[in-house]
């Protein structure tokens, strides 16, 4: 009974730390978190980029500098992973045909997860849906992919 208990333990211990994870740390490959939005103040920020409300109710946007230069990640949260593949989908098709400020929008298979990556505003953005989570991650192009490929080792692990 005691080695049941135990093993219960640590497993709740364990996805409570899962369900927990922090995805913006406040440094991220040699970057520092400059500004974190949470809660309404991040919702008002992602309208405010689409002059719409888009926004679900539960959103992150970490802005990052380091010497490299600067980099930045929105995260929005969803009830289930239907909701945010789904998203996914709506977000890129909506900025693929080019008639937005981003350009050369290409899916591509990157560490086994799609990912839309296109370029605007002299960044390198990259989509993504991760479980019940939807990311998007801006970069300039010197640095993107690798930043990209770090930072998705976090999400995944």
């Amino acid at each position: 009974m005691k080695h049941l208990l135990t093993i219960f333990f640590l497993t709740f211990l364990y996805i409570s730390c899962s369900a927990n994870k922090e995805y913006l740390p406040e440094e991220f490959w040699g970057m520092k978190l400059q500004r974190k939005l949470t809660g309404k103040e991040a919702k008002e920020f992602v309208d405010k980029l689409h002059f719409q409300n888009v926004a679900t109710e539960k959103n992150e946007v970490g802005f990052y500098k380091g010497e490299i230069g600067n980099a930045a990640v929105y995260i929005t949260y969803y009830s289930d992973e239907k909701n945010a593949y789904q998203d996914f989908r709506k977000m890129t098709e909506k900025i693929s045909p080019e008639n937005s400020m981003f350009v050369r929008g290409t899916y591509h298979n990157i560490n086994n997860k799609q990912i839309y990556s296109c370029m605007g505003l002299g960044q390198v953005h990259y989509v993504f849906a991760h479980k019940n989570l939807l990311f998007w991650i801006s970069a300039a192009p010197s640095f993107s992919r690798n930043f990209l490929d770090e930072y998705m080792k976090l999400v995944m692990n």
